[in-house]
């Protein structure tokens, strides 16, 4: 069976590399839309607005809308079950976990002001990969293959989601205050633009990266240093940094240490702390809670 692999795409728009920031509006970007009172997700919408657009400057779109998405693909709605589901699941595992170490201002001036839901993946058919997530201009962060999401899956929901956002959030950030030219310098040679998809884990891990679609080339390879580091628990780190061995692990050891200082210098984040944060809410989940939260049948 061929292997899925993950591709995010980043749009280099210039004109958005920088995100808006909290004093250039008021209460929010966006204007209130009319309010439907007779739409059955009459409810989910204003808890949206309450919990996202009101506190945290952000549009959440879980409703499909063709001009939002690439023509060149076919995707499918994200079902409204799911939407709910990751909608609280994001609160928890991501907004506020840069609320608590960075800060209650830091997310909403410098984050996404718009995150996007689609049920289902795009498919690069081609490169036998599948896109799951990508930012546009610096600002619009989308998330793929939602309808697949398991509630109950730490590890999935690490791998499909949230390393997704804590790696499109890193190329955001580096879009605004570029990371260490010493980085590219590393490992160089060992670079695959075409054919990453085509490495095991191991592989890529004895060469010094952390994941095959780190090994693509540099940025990646930066943002997946962070979003990994974040995400995955001590025992996943530790039996990757033991398969990668006497050459790719002192490689992994000095990628992180550049990208725990660029952080704190550039933006006052504690990489550790955000690490150790993350893996104290997610070994606190409940999941009978998580489970509950949507309005439908997640299924």
């Amino acid at each position: 069976m061929k292997r899925i692999h993950y591709i995010c795409l980043i749009a280099l728009i210039a004109v958005g590399f920088t995100s808006c920031k909290q004093d250039e509006f008021t209460d929010t970007i966006f204007v209130d839309p009319v309010e439907d009172t007779e739409a059955y997700t009459k409810e989910f919408d204003q808890w949206l607005k309450v919990h996202y657009t009101d506190k945290y400057n952000v549009e959440f779109l879980y409703k499909l809308d063709d001009n939002g998405t690439d023509p060149n693909f076919n995707v499918v709605p994200v079902s409204l079950g799911k939407a709910d589901t990751l909608a609280h699941l994001a609160l928890y595992l991501w907004y506020d976990v840069y609320d608590s170490v960075a800060g209650p201002g830091f997310i909403k001036e410098n984050g996404p002001k718009i995150i996007q839901l689609i049920g289902s993946a795009m498919i690069m058919a081609s490169q036998h990969t599948e896109k799951l997530g990508y930012a546009e201009g610096g600002n619009k962060i989308t998330l793929l293959k939602i309808n697949r999401m398991e509630t109950n899956n730490i590890d999935q929901l690490n791998e499909y989601i949230f390393k997704t956002m804590h790696h499109e959030f890193s190329h955001i950030l580096h879009q605004q205050k570029v990371y260490p030219k010493e980085f590219s310098q590393i490992n160089p040679e060992d670079y695959d633009p075409n054919r990453w998809q085509d490495r095991a884990d191991t592989t890529a891990w004895q060469l010094g990266f952390v994941s095959p679609y780190g090994s693509s080339q540099t940025r990646e390879d930066f943002v997946e240093t962070i979003a990994n580091y974040i995400v995955k628990h001590d025992t996943a780190w530790n039996y990757m940094m033991e398969k990668a061995g006497p050459v790719g692990g002192p490689i992994i050891n000095q990628k992180l240490d550049m990208c725990r200082t660029w952080l704190a210098d550039k933006w006052g984040i504690d990489l550790d702390a955000m690490h150790a944060e993350v893996q104290k809410r997610q070994n606190n989940l409940d999941w009978d809670m998580i489970m509950s939260l949507g309005f439908l049948d997640e299924e």
